[in-house]
């Protein structure tokens, strides 16, 4: 996501400036504007805010300067469309509060570089030459977008071996290249407030016929990803199924949506009638569907308004943002 932030000096026009996240640009575009003023342009390293100031000589003219400026603006807002299509090939999981490798695949960078195992701890994450980003408790999703980036560049981990010490901590670094499973799923840049929610096949897991998201228009839609062997999804399933009850207004105005991305629909077939999850409406969904909504992680749930809109994604807030939007006519 880009954020616009305007930065303004006596003597020059405010133009908006995109700020993106460290981990999403290279290393020589990841600079934030922080002056601008008739004698130098000052630039901040996002990584460690060391200043770098370009300054004008006499004969340059506020013109100059401008394309400057232009010329950032364009290098950063073109860095925004770098593709993340590629990673290390390895499947992590939680323990405790920690970021742990529960698989390596097969023909990936992780399994011919023979430097992780099974059980390995990630502390940290960085991009290039960058520091290490410290990776916060469980924050699965987190780590996931550090690792994935465009094929061909580098990722560093800082990992400690299972049963062992932080003291003990080391750094192995990997050049992202294709794995194959990354194909079954989004690139993981979620959609935007005010984008058009795409219309997407799901197969109903109570009668296994297909339906269509759009075939409930005019309601309020909560769209939840999830799978089976998703340990972060279980309580948000399970959160789910409380809310009309909670919410009795909800009515015949909001559909809750739990849609399932397993291999087939067998096996969430049994989880749910296992769990006696059955006030949503639980489907089943197809690379197709991970694809049109960006999903790389999961669990990931969208709000969508009356009109088939994005209204948020992933919102910390999900049941204040159904009831906004059920004030709004």
């Amino acid at each position: 996501m880009v954020d616009g932030e305007s930065f303004q000096d006596p003597g020059i026009d405010v133009f908006p400036f995109p700020i993106l996240p460290s981990n999403s640009i290279p290393v020589l575009l990841r600079k934030q504007v922080s002056r601008i003023s008739q004698e130098s342009l000052t630039l901040h390293n996002t990584s460690n805010m060391t200043p770098i100031t370009f300054r004008r000589d006499n004969v340059s003219s506020r013109m100059r300067m401008l394309k400057l400026t232009a010329l950032m603006f364009s290098l950063v807002v073109n860095a925004a469309d770098l593709p993340r299509d590629g990673g290390i090939g390895v499947v992590l999981g939680v323990e405790g509060h920690e970021i742990v490798v529960k698989r390596i695949l097969p023909d990936s960078p992780a399994a011919a570089q023979h430097d992780l195992q099974l059980g390995d701890r990630i502390l940290a994450i960085a991009q290039d030459e960058e520091p290490g980003t410290q990776v916060e408790s469980g924050k699965l999703v987190q780590a996931i977008h550090l690792i994935r980036g465009p094929k061909g560049t580098t990722v560093r981990l800082t990992i400690v071996s299972s049963g062992e010490d932080k003291s003990r901590a080391r750094v192995v670094s990997f050049v992202r290249g294709e794995v194959k499973a990354l194909s079954a799923w989004g690139d993981g840049v979620l959609l935007s407030k005010g984008t058009r929610a795409p219309d997407i096949e799901m197969v109903s897991l109570a009668s296994r016929t297909s339906e269509r998201l759009f075939d409930h228009a005019n309601k309020i839609v909560v769209l939840e990803f999830w799978a089976t062997w998703c340990g972060p999804c279980q309580p948000k399933l399970a959160d789910l199924q409380t809310y009309s009850e909670k919410y009795p207004e909800w009515k015949d105005k909001v559909i809750l949506i739990a849609a399932s991305v397993d291999d087939s629909d067998e096996a969430p077939v049994k989880h749910l009638k296992a769990k006696g999850w059955v006030r949503t409406l639980n489907v089943w969904v197809g690379i197709g569907a991970k694809r049109a909504y960006h999903i790389d992680a999961i669990p990931t749930a969208y709000v969508i308004d009356r009109q088939g809109n994005i209204v948020a994604a992933n919102p910390e807030n999900l049941s204040e943002i159904v009831n906004q939007q059920l004030q709004t006519r």
